[in-house]
């Protein structure tokens, strides 16, 4: 027999309980899925109750990936390569073959069920399996692709589970690290160049999939550790060195009059700042910017995206913390949004009681209806070619829940409450007519090509129609309206496609404001 079967056997024979135990809990996973409207739970609940979270058997991927990884560990750490005292370094072995089994191990023992479990829910769910197959491949090469391959690295490094408990320890400390100092950098999602984007991860998991092949091949445990901590480092500090905005660049500036959104920020009453007692330790002071928005076109939405405030001081310096997220949805009719932009509290203090001029950057894009329909909402469960298998839930949230093969569609959504005696509003009494009533949804577009990470490929969403505030005209400094469509059986949902049609930058006047009256209007 061929060493690597040889080795794939003894370890088939000796992990044999793990194995059980792994098939066990998909087997249990595969049961849960395969009703997934039978949960008790609806669309949105949340129970705080560890009892009834069990039952629920939400805990199961949780409890089958941590299996995985075990089995992982086990299987590479019976020929631990950490270290020169292994006993099987005084046998015949060749050190692909080796690797060879392992990964022959993953393939059989985890991948091979897990695809055909995979399989089985495709068919269960009601979608074409041969249809969707080329799309199941590029899914292992996702979720799965990543866990085994972090798996696989973290046992090869490792001597045993306490030390790879350790090492799991470590990079939970490190992702968290990463993501405190990116939070900080306040930077704007998207505002880097593409190939960084795309160069950071790669640098990370070419590292990850590439040193526990050469520790098999020379078992250069400390290299290869420092050459997995060195290309994390790199990522880290690549993801954190601004190499320019390139907002200006994607983002055209637009004459504010010739925006299909108009913006009109209304008066900032003067507040005193009152000190509650307590010290503020926070480093950051947000601002909240308060305007009325009109003038979006029916069968269309514009987006904020990002937002930048350039301040001008006393002495004709300026200061910006450059471009930051915010995201709004901006719909037809009259309504009113809050702007937040944090700032150092070090220069909010020494500034907030001066009169200072904000020039005010946003960052937009413009999406337009394509191949708008009426859908009818059935009592019962439904499909639609765009959708998927959808059903509406009328307990609890109001909400059109939906499966569909490995990505939820992009979409924008309208529903006309007041055609339908169901589609009960809440409204005041001097509300304008037009526009008020109708409900919007909307999801972006995403890459069909290649499917979301996960264990399932049924994804499950729902159409939410959120209730939207509005005032009833421009002027108005406080929103009056609040409104909450409900569906119901029978009534009609607009949707469309949403095409891109164009991104754009603005810029808006604050003259002559004080800081401490943004700060103020934020906590009221």
């Amino acid at each position: 027999m061929i060493q690597f079967l040889r080795i794939f056997k003894k370890d088939v024979r000796h992990h044999w309980p793990e194995i059980l135990i792994s098939l066990a809990l998909l087997a249990l996973y595969t049961h849960y899925e395969l009703r997934p409207w039978q949960n008790p739970f609806e669309y949105g609940s949340i129970s705080i109750s560890p009892f009834l979270f069990a039952l629920s058997g939400r805990y199961i991927p949780f409890f089958l990936v941590l299996s995985w990884i075990f089995l992982i560990l086990r299987v590479v750490q019976s020929e631990t390569l950490v270290g020169d005292r292994q006993w099987w370094i005084t046998k015949p072995y060749v050190w692909w073959e080796l690797l060879l089994s392992k990964l022959l191990f993953i393939f059989v023992i985890i991948w091979v069920p897990l695809f055909h479990v995979q399989l089985l829910l495709l068919h269960h769910a009601g979608f074409p399996v041969l249809g969707n197959l080329g799309r199941l491949f590029l899914m292992q090469f996702t979720l799965p692709l990543a866990l085994f391959v972090f798996s696989f690295a973290l046992a090869s490094l490792t001597k045993n589970l306490a030390q790879a408990l350790l090492g799991v320890g470590i990079v939970v400390v490190v992702i968290i690290a990463a993501l405190w100092l990116d939070s900080g950098s306040g930077h704007m999602t998207g505002d880097s160049s593409p190939f960084m984007d795309e160069l950071e991860p790669l640098l990370v998991f070419a590292s990850i999939a590439l040193v526990p092949v050469w520790q098999f091949a020379r078992r250069r445990t400390w290299a290869s550790r420092i050459t997995i901590a060195a290309a994390l480092v790199a990522a880290t500090v690549l993801s954190l060195i601004p190499f320019g905005s390139h907002v200006e660049q994607t983002y055209p500036l637009l004459a504010a009059k010739d925006s299909p959104a108009q913006f009109r920020i209304p008066a900032v009453p003067e507040s005193q700042e009152h000190s509650s007692g307590l010290p503020d330790l926070s480093s950051d002071t947000r601002l909240s910017l308060p305007v009325n928005v009109s003038g979006v076109a029916t069968g269309s939405v514009v987006l904020i995206h990002g937002m930048k405030i350039t301040v001008d001081f006393v002495n004709d310096s300026h200061w910006t913390r450059g471009w930051v997220s915010e995201y709004q949805q901006l719909w037809p009719g009259i309504q009113r949004h809050n702007l937040s932009y944090e700032i150092k509290r070090k220069e909010y203090e020494r500034v907030k009681t001066k009169a200072l001029n904000l020039h005010i950057q946003l960052a937009l894009s413009e999406f337009e209806e394509v191949g708008s329909r009426t859908v009818v909402l059935p009592a019962t469960t439904f499909r639609d070619g765009d959708l998927g298998i959808c059903r509406l839930i009328t307990t609890g949230h109001q909400v059109l829940e939906c499966q569909r093969p490995f990505q939820y569609p992009g979409y924008i959504g309208r529903f006309d409450a007041p055609s339908f005696p169901c589609g009960s509003v809440r409204r005041s009494s001097n509300s304008s007519p037009v526009n008020l009533d109708v409900a919007y949804a909307w999801a972006p577009v995403t890459d069909e090509t290649f499917p979301d990470p996960g264990l399932n490929p049924i994804v499950e969403y729902g159409v939410i129609f959120n209730p939207l505030q509005r005032i009833p005209d421009l002027e108005s400094p406080s929103p009056v309206e609040y409104s909450m469509a409900t569906l119901c059986p029978g009534a009609e949902i607009h949707l469309a496609h949403p095409a891109l049609k164009r991104r754009f930058r603005i810029q808006l006047e604050l003259p002559a404001v004080r800081l401490q009256d943004l700060v103020e209007r934020a906590t009221l």
